[in-house]
């Protein structure tokens, strides 16, 4: 994984923040029962849950329940550029998305990316509340 710089207080308050209206991100969500539904992601943290993929083995046991969530890599390097100003972060998920093979050692990859950046922020939050 690569190492992200620490973000700024700007930063940080910008991806813990919602987005304003029109710069919600749309992820898709894939159900053997209900095919593909459009699910409107409103906040960095909400991405990062929305990434979680399921092991091949939890979508098989789950059946007619699992879902598969799926954001286009390049939307969402996009839309941490614009909308949060994370120039960094966008960078490793270009970096990220032109070393995977198939979609879910990508989405693997760039959660991992957002996780690392969540965390920053959140530790730069408890930081924060210490001083």
């Amino acid at each position: 994984m690569v190492p992200l710089s620490e973000p700024t207080e700007e930063l940080v308050t910008k991806l813990l923040s919602p987005v304003g209206a029109g710069e919600h991100l749309v992820g898709l969500k894939m159900t053997p029962m209900s095919g593909v539904q459009q699910y409107p992601i409103h906040g960095f943290r909400q991405a990062v849950n929305f990434l979680r993929l399921d092991s091949a083995g939890e979508v098989l046991a789950m059946g007619p329940r699992a879902s598969i969530p799926y954001v286009e890599p390049k939307v969402l390097e996009r839309w941490v550029a614009e909308v949060f100003g994370d120039t960094d972060l966008a960078d490793a998920i270009r970096e990220a998305t032109n070393r995977g093979n198939y979609y879910v050692e990508r989405m693997d990859s760039i959660r991992e990316l957002m996780e690392q950046r969540l965390s920053q922020c959140e530790a730069a939050l408890r930081d924060e509340s210490t001083v």
